[in-house]
């Protein structure tokens, strides 16, 4: 695996819901809970099966991108937020 500094090509901005204070709440309790949340709507992702490339905490980068970016990390997304990324972005582990 190569490591770099530059952007990866094919950004795309993770899609969230519109209403902060919801996301926030959803967040909140996922953590309280004690488990991930969901990038795009806070839920709780109680057994994750479908995972982003995130970098920058806002943006996802194609899963097909086996280079190593400062500021990434795989992060899992829910069942049904899964279905708003292009294809090529969510992938199984």
């Amino acid at each position: 695996m190569t490591t770099t500094t530059t952007e990866p090509k094919g950004i795309f901005y993770i899609p969230t819901i519109a209403n902060d204070d919801l996301f926030e709440r959803n967040r909140d309790r996922a953590d309280q809970e004690g488990f991930e949340h969901c990038p795009c709507c806070g839920k709780a992702i109680k057994n994750p099966q479908f995972f982003i490339n995130s970098i920058y905490g806002g943006a996802a980068y194609p899963a097909d991108d086996k280079n190593k970016y400062n500021d990434a990390w795989v992060m899992g997304v829910g069942t049904e937020c899964q279905k708003k990324f292009p294809k090529g972005y969510v992938f199984k582990q």
